[in-house]
């Protein structure tokens, strides 16, 4: 199965896609004749702290990296396997537009950890007692759609050099009080649980 979808999602980084086949639309993107959804954030896609325009910094970044790609990193299913939600960095050799993003204050960094990350602590999360029903009620979703794990698409070393980018920029955007770290934002930041 893995063979199957390293080749459907161009694991290697020399068989990534070219930015511009994707339309962007905010954090998501589409290609022309494929299915799949695809996102660039990893993890609080539906709910996540945010400073400006995602979408003008993003139509930005490309606009000035012509020669990006895209690269799938994990991907998941979605409402019993009818949807496929592919995470995916838009790199142009050095430059990331997903470290960029952080760089720049518009999101935290823990957006960019990837569905393989959230599922694993979501799990961890359940050992607790006190979330006993909750636990029972998501292991019986997870035994009824095993095909909704996600799955990573790189290898894990690649993943942790990207995690300490990611951690780097975060760094930077606090230093530097831009963003969701600037004082403006500390109310709105500390009431979502960010110091």
């Amino acid at each position: 199965m893995m063979v199957s979808l390293c080749a459907s999602f161009a694991c290697n980084a020399q068989d990534a896609s070219a930015a511009k086949e994707f339309t962007f639309k905010e954090i998501f993107a589409t290609r022309k004749g494929d299915a799949r959804e695809y996102i660039l954030l990893g993890s609080g896609w539906l709910r996540s702290i945010q400073s400006g325009s995602p979408s003008q910094f993003i139509l930005g970044w490309l606009a000035a990296h012509p020669a990006a790609s895209v690269k799938p990193i994990s991907r998941m299913y979605l409402r019993h396997g009818s949807e496929d939600l592919v995470y995916i960095w838009v790199e142009d050799g050095e430059m990331s537009l997903n470290v960029d993003l952080v760089r720049a204050g518009i999101f935290p960094g823990g957006v960019m950890a990837d569905m393989v990350d959230n599922y694993n602590g979501l799990t961890e999360l359940l050992k607790d007692p006190r979330l006993a029903s909750v636990k029972e009620q998501i292991e019986k979703e997870r035994a009824e759609e095993p095909q909704d794990k996600p799955q990573r698409l790189i290898s894990e070393d690649e993943y942790k050099r990207f995690g300490q980018r990611i951690a780097a920029a975060e760094n930077q955007a606090r230093d530097e009080k831009i963003g969701i770290w600037s004082d403006a934002m500390k109310e709105e930041r500390e009431s979502e649980g960010f110091r």
